[in-house]
């Protein structure tokens, strides 16, 4: 049996042939009173590790796993009948909260589609004439930009909302009205020293392109 001192102590423990092992303790055996508690549940299992000492049991290594795998908690049973019976208790109030959440967090993604859209109009400046299509681009940059997860522009925060609409403004008229796409797919993937070069000239081309397209749909300098 494992002494007091370790069955007090958050551990990694592997589940082994031999049975459950620790790199800086050896072979650990568990501590009577104590039971397995399977990953799954998050709130089941942030009420046990917040009630005191756990183990968090892995799946170690193997020829045909190349990464160990959390397989869940040992810990006091006490603590897991307790937090299973608060789960019970508090299922409705928790669903009622997370739909509050999402309804909360689909109004903020809203409004920040919204004003991501407004920008790129306002970068666009078209002329009254070019309204519709200005209306279209916007709308399609904030479509692929803003959505949460993609990495894209619209979701860092690291440059001010003009440079992002800006960003994905000019990449919208890139893909969808210039030859950029085209010229790309007809590179060949053999030839990587031609291909390099010849990406920069692509891509310096289709910049020239969106100004130009930009300017061609812009009111004339003079007509302020």
């Amino acid at each position: 049996m494992a002494d007091g001192d370790v069955a007090g102590l958050n551990l990694d423990v592997y589940d082994t042939r031999e049975g459950l092992w620790n790199p800086d303790h050896g072979s650990v055996e568990l501590p009577d009173g104590w039971e397995f508690l399977p990953a799954g549940d998050a709130f089941v299992t942030r009420q046990v590790k917040a009630a005191g000492a756990y183990w968090i049991a892995w799946r170690p290594r193997g020829r045909n796993r190349p990464h160990r795998r959390k397989l869940g908690l040992f810990a006091p049973t006490t603590a897991i009948v307790r937090a299973r019976d608060d789960a019970e208790k508090t299922t409705a109030r928790r669903a009622k909260k997370r739909e509050a959440n999402a309804r909360h967090r689909d109004k903020v993604e809203d409004a920040y589609r919204l004003d991501f859209t407004a920008a790129v109009l306002t970068w666009l400046d078209f002329a009254p004439e070019h309204a519709v299509l200005a209306e279209e681009i916007a709308n399609s940059a904030a479509d692929r930009a803003v959505v949460v997860g993609s990495g894209r522009v619209g979701r860092t925060r690291l440059l001010p909302l003009e440079e992002r609409a800006a960003l994905a403004g000019r990449a919208t008229i890139r893909h969808q009205f210039t030859d950029y796409d085209d010229r790309l797919a007809d590179l060949d993937p053999f030839e990587a020293e031609i291909d390099d070069c010849e990406y920069r000239s692509i891509k310096h081309a289709a910049h020239d392109a969106v100004d130009d397209f930009l300017d061609a749909h812009r009111p004339p300098p003079d007509s302020n």
